[in-house]
């Protein structure tokens, strides 16, 4: 094997151990677990089977490129399905909304335009 050939792959091997890397600690932080990221991968045209993701995501097994980009394109979607984290709120998030002007509530129609003396 020439001296370039194996530089261009020590190059894929580590881009596939950062892309299973960052697909681990996606998963970790989102929760989701190798049964349901193998289950929408399968899904979509996946073809390597649970365990074989699993190994994938420890960084013992390798796939080919096209399977780990299904396999990213799987847990992207299981993520984007997920509700969004709460947000701090701000200070006019908290004030309650002023009652809007108009007729007391429960007056009747055309009752505001009455004489007190109910004429």
């Amino acid at each position: 094997m020439s001296e370039a050939s194996e530089s261009r792959k020590q190059l894929w091997t580590g881009l596939e151990q950062e892309q299973s890397r960052l697909l681990r600690h996606a998963m970790t932080r989102s929760g989701i677990t190798c049964g349901d990221l193998w289950l929408r991968y399968f899904s979509i045209g996946g073809n390597v089977g649970e365990y074989e993701v699993d190994a994938y995501m420890q960084s013992l097994l390798s796939l080919p490129p096209v399977q780990r980009d299904l396999i990213a394109h799987a847990a992207n979607e299981l993520i984007d399905e997920m509700a969004p984290p709460p947000h701090a709120p701000y200070l006019k998030d908290l004030i309650p909304p002023r009652p809007a002007k108009g007729p007391p509530p429960n007056s009747s129609p055309g009752e505001q335009d009455r004489e007190p003396d109910g004429g």
